[in-house]
């Protein structure tokens, strides 16, 4: 399976894009400056340029599955935010749908929520918006929402559930596997899950979504 990778560059999305490249899949970074292109010639992964900001249609014909990975950051204002993680995420399923990309992952965060009044109510509300907008839409989608990032080991042990609220935390290595195995777990498709770091083996965890 083809698989462009969106936000490649990012810390949770580069060990996502390394455990691609060395499974059955063939990944593609999609990067936003051509001085992170070294970093994944260095995998045997190809890049292509693209900018949630602005129309990424070129970057998605050829592929079979898009794996949304992006944000903008947690040193940008709110309006990078909408930009990003909801009008540029929106510009993602559009692309996929007009170029035949079937399977989507979407990298969502738990606890996201249209009316939400966290401290970064402007962020989840954002990934709220984008969830939405994706679970109407015609694609094999899969949404997966972890708690608070670290980076701790891998541990392959997690717990996910359909709850969407909560306080915990995922080890980004435990992330990144589950964002990769789910392209190969047909059970996930149409289903919206937390996952933070647990006791159950991941694999069983997944197959129990």
């Amino acid at each position: 399976m083809r698989v462009l990778v969106i936000g490649a560059n990012g810390n949770t999305a580069t060990r996502l894009v390394r455990r691609l490249a060395e499974g059955p899949h063939d990944p593609v970074a999609m990067i936003r400056d051509p001085a992170q292109r070294p970093k994944f010639d260095a995998l045997g992964v190809p890049t292509v340029l693209g900018d949630l900001e602005y129309p990424i249609d070129h970057a998605v014909p050829g592929m079979d599955a898009v794996i949304f990975a992006a944000g903008s950051g947690g040193r940008t204002g709110k309006d990078k935010t909408i930009l990003v993680d909801h009008v540029g995420a929106i510009r993602s399923m559009v692309a996929a749908q007009m170029a035949g990309a079937r399977r989507y992952v979407m990298l969502s965060s738990i606890n996201n929520d249209i009316h939400s009044t966290s401290p970064i109510a402007h962020y989840h509300k954002a990934k709220a918006h984008a969830d939405n907008h994706l679970r109407e839409t015609d694609l094999d989608y899969t949404i997966v929402c972890p708690g608070g990032l670290t980076d701790e080991p891998a541990t392959e042990r997690v717990a996910v559930s359909p709850e969407l609220h909560g306080r915990g935390l995922t080890s980004r290595e435990n992330l990144a596997e589950v964002l990769a195995r789910c392209l190969d777990l047909d059970n996930t498709v149409g289903k919206t899950f937390s996952l933070l770091d647990g006791e159950t083996p991941l694999e069983e965890a997944l197959r129990s979504v």
